[in-house]
C-alpha cells in the first residue's frame, strides 16, 4: 500500500471540498474571495473532524466540458488549493471534473498537493457530456516530465456515466491498474451520494488483492462496516455534509463520527 502511505491512517478517510461556481461557470457568484473562505471552512471542518486528506474539486462548475477546462478554471483551483494548503495540515488532493487529469496533476505539482483523481484513466465511458476516452497516455507523459510525485486515484466505472461498449468492471478494473498507471482504484456508485455495490468491490478486490481500492461515493454512518474490510480508503463527501446534504457546509461532528466508527472498527 505504499502508494498511500501520504496518509496516516489505514483505512483512510478523505473528505471533499466541493468548490463553489469557479469563475466563468454559469453559476459563478462574482466573489472569488467568497469561494476561497467557503472551501477553507469546509477544509478546517474536515481536519477538525480527524479526516485523513482532503480533496479539492470543481464540484459546482456544472455542467462540466468533457475535456480540457479553461485557463481560469485551472488559475482558481490554483488559489484555493494553495490557500488550503496554508492552513491545512493533512495532504490535499485535486479532482478537476469532467476529466482533466493533466490539470489537476499540474495544480497538485504547483502547490504541493498529494494527490489526485481521474474519472476517466482508462477505457471510454458514455457521460452528460458526451464521450470520455482514458486520459493515460497523456498524463503518464506529463507526470513523467515533471517528475511529479503525485498518487494517481483513477475511478472505474465512474459514477454519472456507462460503458461505451461491453465491459466489465474486472476488466477496466485490471486495465486501469495495470496499463495506465494509477495508484490506487475507486469504486463508486451510479451518482452522486449513491452507495457503491457491495458485490462489485467484491470482485475488483478478488481480482487485484493487493492494489488499493477507494470508495468513491455514498458511504455513510449506517454502511460503512460492510465496505471496511475491502477498503484501504475511503472518499466521501455527501455523508459530510450538514444534515447530508451535498449542497451544505462541511459538518465536523458529522465527520468525527463517521472517523470514529472507522477507527473502532475490529
Amino acid at each position: 500500500m505504499s502508494s498511500l502511505s501520504i496518509f496516516n491512517n489505514h483505512p483512510a478517510v478523505v473528505g471533499m471540498v466541493h468548490l463553489k461556481p469557479l469563475p466563468g461557470s454559469p453559476l459563478w457568484g462574482g466573489s472569488m474571495d467568497d469561494i476561497v473562505r467557503s472551501a477553507l471552512q469546509d477544509a478546517h471542518s474536515l481536519e477538525e473532524g480527524g479526516a485523513d486528506g482532503i480533496m479539492v474539486e470543481n464540484f459546482w462548475d456544472i455542467p462540466f466540458t468533457r475535456g480540457r477546462v479553461e485557463a481560469v478554471t485551472v488559475a482558481s483551483m490554483t488559489r484555493c488549493v494553495q490557500e488550503i494548503k496554508r492552513e491545512i495540515n493533512i495532504p490535499i488532493g485535486v479532482n478537476v471534473l469532467r476529466n482533466d487529469g493533466p490539470a489537476a496533476l499540474s495544480i497538485a505539482q504547483v502547490t504541493g498537493a498529494r494527490f489526485i483523481r481521474v474519472n476517466v484513466l482508462s477505457s471510454a465511458m458514455i457521460t452528460d457530456q458526451g464521450i470520455i476516452e482514458g486520459c493515460a497516455y497523456e498524463l503518464s507523459r506529463l507526470r513523467t516530465r515533471l517528475q511529479a510525485e503525485v498518487v494517481v486515484l483513477a475511478d472505474i466505472m465512474v459514477k454519472h456515466a456507462f460503458p461505451l461498449g461491453a465491459m466489465d468492471i474486472v476488466s477496466v478494473a485490471r486495465d486501469t491498474a495495470l496499463r495506465s498507471g494509477a495508484d490506487g482504484l475507486i469504486v463508486s456508485g451510479s451518482e452522486t451520494g449513491s452507495p457503491l455495490k457491495l458485490d462489485d468491490l467484491v470482485l475488483v478486490r478478488e481480482a487485484l488483492p493487493d492494489f488499493p481500492l477507494a470508495s468513491g461515493s455514498g458511504v455513510t454512518i449506517d454502511n460503512v462496516s460492510q465496505f471496511l474490510p475491502l477498503l484501504d480508503l475511503l472518499v466521501v463527501g455527501t455523508f459530510f455534509k450538514k444534515d447530508g446534504d451535498v449542497r451544505n457546509p462541511v459538518d465536523s461532528k458529522r465527520v468525527a463520527h463517521m472517523v470514529q466508527k472507522i477507527r473502532s472498527a475490529p
